[in-house]
């Protein structure tokens, strides 16, 4: 649940400073619930993954792409893809590297248009801890921590924990909004990773003033 929107092919992040090139494997968690829609009520994730997601790989010098769903149950949802490698190896030395970098990034989008399909038909939303196992058995040999980009409007509708029912005007009451949503929950093990979101802030039926105390939660 964290920041704003990303603009072309930059966006907003959370974390450490950037990685080297080429040596980052990323997560791509894209929301399939009733606010990622692509109506005037939603977030119209397709859209943004369409327009955002390869620009982005390619300016980040993505290794590889993992993928996790926002679905009822992302821990037991069906929606599964394997990890892309985003800087193939040439098999000959005719091949060109830009060229397969590009067939690959361009593999990468269609594969989240489908993930995204798939977790449409799955309903419900939850934020999802998978991607974070998912990139640490998945990740590198080359060092640095795995990245992770999120498509949604990050809007919380647990029926434990709803988000904008919590005061978080001052930090006593983000404290305590914290606390409560721990509270007997896993935590996905993101220590260490970067987030870049898209979306956040971003959903047609809400005020921007929702999300002031929402950016320091």
């Amino acid at each position: 649940m964290l920041t704003l929107s990303l603009a072309g092919c930059s966006g907003t992040f959370w974390g450490s400073d950037d990685k080297g090139a080429e040596t980052v494997s990323w997560g791509l968690v894209v929301d399939g619930s009733g606010s990622g829609t692509s109506d005037d009520t939603g977030v119209d994730v397709k859209k943004k993954l369409q327009k955002t997601l390869i620009a982005f790989l390619d300016e980040q010098h993505c290794s590889s792409l993992a993928y996790a769903p926002v679905t009822a149950s992302s821990w037991n949802s069906s929606c599964r893809h394997s990890p892309v490698d985003l800087d193939p190896e040439p098999r000959t030395s005719t091949e060109d590297r830009e060229v397969l970098r590009q067939r690959a990034r361009s593999n990468a989008a269609g594969a989240s248009i489908e993930m995204l399909n798939c977790a449409r038909e799955q309903n419900g939303s939850d934020v999802p801890g998978r991607i974070a196992q998912t990139l640490r058995e998945t990740e590198d040999d080359t060092g640095g921590d795995p990245a992770i980009l999120a498509v949604s409007d990050f809007e919380q509708t647990d029926p434990e924990f709803r988000i904008s029912k919590e005061p978080l005007t001052t930090k006593a009451e983000r404290t305590k909004a914290v606390n409560k949503l721990l509270a007997g929950r896993k935590l996905p093990a993101l220590k260490g990773m970067d987030l870049y979101t898209v979306g956040y802030g971003k959903n047609p039926t809400r005020k921007p003033s929702t999300y002031e105390g929402f950016d320091q939660f």
